[in-house]
């Protein structure tokens, strides 16, 4: 696979990583703006919507660019999951803590490899049932 092909997945599985997060954000106005509660506790939702986000994205890189891409994927997540934290220090400028920064790069990094590598095996393993079916 060249590298042109590479990156392409790379950016592919970057954009749907990012267009997942905003449509999560968005469902999170839409039901703060809908609720008729006072008090609204989402860090827990936006957890998984930034996990959600960064497996569909390396599900997608895995699923364009194979196997090799699962290392690269993990780029994603780190990219991601920076966003994601450099948005919070916006927000609250406190100094994140250690337990805090692992949470915010490391994780994003595991999810989106595994969402690469789960990718490149479900594509081989289709493969190879194909070509017992033909046999």
């Amino acid at each position: 696979m060249s590298k042109i092909n590479r990156g392409s997945a790379l950016l592919l599985g970057a954009g749907t990583s990012i267009l997942v997060a905003f449509l999560g954000v968005l469902l999170a106005v839409i039901y703060v703006f809908f609720s008729k509660k006072g008090t609204y506790y989402l860090s827990s939702y936006f957890a998984i919507v930034l996990l959600l986000s960064v497996f569909c994205g390396g599900y997608i890189t895995g699923q364009k660019g194979g196997i090799r891409n699962w290392v690269p994927a993990g780029l994603i997540g780190v990219c991601i999951g920076g966003l994601a934290l450099a948005g919070l220090y916006m927000l609250v400028p406190l100094a994140p803590g250690v337990r805090e920064l692992l949470t915010m790069l490391v994780l994003p990094a595991f999810f989106s490899s595994t969402g690469a590598l789960a990718a490149a095996n479900r594509g081989r393993r289709q493969l190879q049932l194909t070509r017992n079916f033909e046999s």
